[in-house]
């Protein structure tokens, strides 16, 4: 499958999970997630704000407040994202035309470079294996990365998804950037 076809494919696949199934295998995952050495060690989790029909992120984030790590959140500007530190009183954000929570825009933005031991919980469609990864084709993600590594060379990248989002193969470029491992309702696959 080419990357429009597996987007359309994962797409119908997501929406069939039912939001209690959905809310019950997120919480799994977050265990398998947090179980994981690299998030042991992490100082700061970087997590994406779940929109409709995608891994629910709140227990994650929660998970790592609990264990006193900090936590950055997505912001979209113009054709980027920018990460902001949510601050511990942080309640229900509102949502774009897609269901995205937007943080506000006044939150600290992120200086990557003084985090000793990041890890980010990427989001996407369909993973492989062999570390790679299917976003929505805006390309945020990509070049957020590309960047992250050579401000916090140690950052830990992983993807977090559903145990049908981890598929045979997923259609890469070289701009597209490899995870160090994924970890699903079922199963942790590190790199």
């Amino acid at each position: 499958m080419n990357k429009p076809e597996l987007r359309t494919a994962m797409k119908a696949v997501l929406k069939g999970i039912g939001v209690k199934e959905l809310s019950e295998r997120s919480a799994r995952m977050t265990a398998r997630l947090a179980a994981t050495p690299a998030w042991e060690r992490a100082d700061l989790v970087l997590s994406f704000l779940s929109m409709p029909h995608e891994v629910d992120t709140a227990e994650m984030i929660a998970t790592a407040r609990a264990q006193g790590k900090a936590v950055a959140v997505p912001r979209i500007e113009g054709d980027d994202i920018r990460f902001v530190l949510l601050p511990a009183d942080a309640r229900a954000l509102p949502r774009d035309a897609w269901g995205i929570p937007v943080p506000d825009p006044r939150w600290e933005g992120l200086d990557l470079s003084r985090w000793v031991h990041p890890l980010m919980a990427a989001p996407g469609l369909a993973f492989d294996r062999r570390g790679n990864r299917l976003g929505r084709g805006k390309g945020y993600y990509d070049r957020f990365l590309a960047s992250a590594r050579k401000l916090a060379p140690a950052i830990v990248l992983i993807g977090v998804c559903l145990s049908e989002q981890l598929v045979e193969a997923v259609p890469h470029t070289g701009e597209d950037q490899p995870l160090n491992g994924i970890v699903t309702d079922t199963e942790t696959v590190l790199l």
